[in-house]
């Protein structure tokens, strides 16, 4: 059953309940997501195109088992245990919505964590550290990213201890330890989605896709600038450039054109070698 519930901003929050109402209080993979600047562009977002997108990407994430609760602008994805299995639909299912998101022109900070969670829909108690930490690690993110938490590391350390090739096989095309930046100047040694989905694509497809990674971040920013434009009713782009949050847009949008390039060199003939 989903349940639709008036939220502010005109956003409607949808629920969709566990079979049965089963309480969970485990050790659980645990991940928070949330949009980048939403609070600030929310009378200016699409609604209707915005949860569109949304029902699309969590009907798809649904076939890998995984539960997801959105409210507003944050999303919590959580499975019943913290058994490799587990992890593996979870990290699945977090690659396809964060990357959906991306190539929809929506930025998301997103961080999956590790630990204990306690939840039991039917009263709405959603309880637990990881929780906690997750949603910290997403939040505290200065750019548009999904990271895994020093604990998931660790925990993946382990699986490869124990001769499972998930780290070293799959874990390593899809990840890349990254200076994460925070907020306050602040980096971090992290796990980073490197956005790519396919690792068999060809060289020509690789670098479409790579380009289209690209062109969507361009348009990201673009779009998060002409909302700023619009709550300051500027008309001048030049006074809005000495507008302290017009630099911490272009702040977090450059730390992410960053990683695209730490990540796919050949991109840097596409921006002329230069930060836009």
């Amino acid at each position: 059953m989903v349940d639709i519930i008036p939220a502010k901003a005109g956003i409607q929050i949808f629920i969709k309940e566990m079979e049965n109402n089963k309480v969970i209080n485990s050790n659980c993979w645990v991940a928070y997501f949330d949009i980048l600047g939403f609070r600030n562009n929310v009378e200016h977002f699409p609604a209707e195109g915005v949860l569109e997108e949304y029902r699309k990407v969590l009907k798809e994430i649904e076939r890998h088992n995984v539960n997801c609760k959105f409210f507003s602008d944050s999303f919590v994805f959580y499975t019943e245990n913290d058994s490799e299995d587990s992890f593996r639909r979870i990290d699945a299912a977090l690659k396809f919505f964060f990357s959906a998101m991306f190539n929809q022109y929506i930025p998301m900070r997103g961080c999956l964590n590790v630990g204990h969670f306690y939840v039991d829909e039917e009263k709405g108690i959603f309880f637990g550290r990881s929780l906690v930490e997750a949603h910290d690690l997403a939040e505290g993110q200065n750019w548009v990213g999904f990271i895994l938490s020093e604990k998931v590391g660790e925990r993946l350390y382990d699986f490869n201890a124990k001769d499972s090739k998930l780290y070293r096989d799959e874990l390593k095309k899809h990840y890349v330890e990254y200076q994460v930046p925070f907020k306050k100047k602040m980096k971090r040694s992290l796990l980073v989605f490197n956005l790519t989905i396919d690792p068999y694509l060809s060289n020509a497809q690789a670098q479409q896709y790579q380009s289209e990674l690209l062109n969507s971040l361009d348009t990201m920013k673009y779009i998060s600038i002409i909302h700023l434009r619009k709550r300051m009713k500027s008309k001048e782009l030049i006074g809005l450039k000495k507008c302290h949050e017009y630099k911490n847009v272009n702040t977090k949008y450059k730390n992410t054109k960053d990683f695209l390039l730490y990540v796919y060199p050949t991109l840097k003939g596409k921006v002329g070698g230069k930060q836009r």
